[in-house]
């Protein structure tokens, strides 16, 4: 009876730490998808100036796409959303993120990065075309 009991007192003990590693996992995952998401973005940039083609982004609910010239253009870059996470409306949409052959932003604004649990902002700002994720 006694090994029963300590047998069940270490799997419970072993039990509460596992549960925990996975919802830091999950933090961990959208943290990493925030940080790429940045990176995309100042690569658009930089290609946009580079190629001196327009590049677009493209919100597919289940993940976004880096388009270069035109929406009907294979996509140069695909990256899939994490569970949980998607792109809200602000002063503009996800769609509306691009920039011009001279690296510019095409439109200034802000997109809502819905997560499952935070929401962050996503601020494009025109002249320098710079880009930044902070936390609403």
């Amino acid at each position: 009876m006694e090994i029963i009991l300590v047998l069940a007192v270490l799997s419970i003990m072993t039990a509460v730490p596992v549960l925990h590693l996975h919802t830091m996992y999950d933090k961990k995952q959208v943290d990493y998808f925030l940080k790429m998401l940045e990176e995309d973005l100042r690569a658009g940039q930089q290609l946009a100036y580079a190629d001196q083609e327009w590049i677009y982004f493209q919100d597919t609910k289940k993940s976004y796409q880096m388009r270069e010239g035109s929406y009907w253009e294979d996509p140069i870059q695909t990256r899939q959303l994490p569970e949980g996470v998607s792109f809200k409306r602000s002063t503009m949409t996800f769609d509306d993120i691009g920039f011009k052959s001279n690296g510019n932003a095409r439109k200034a604004g802000t997109v809502f990065i819905q997560t499952p649990h935070k929401s962050y902002k996503l601020v494009v700002l025109v002249g320098k075309g710079r880009v930044y994720i902070e936390e609403r």
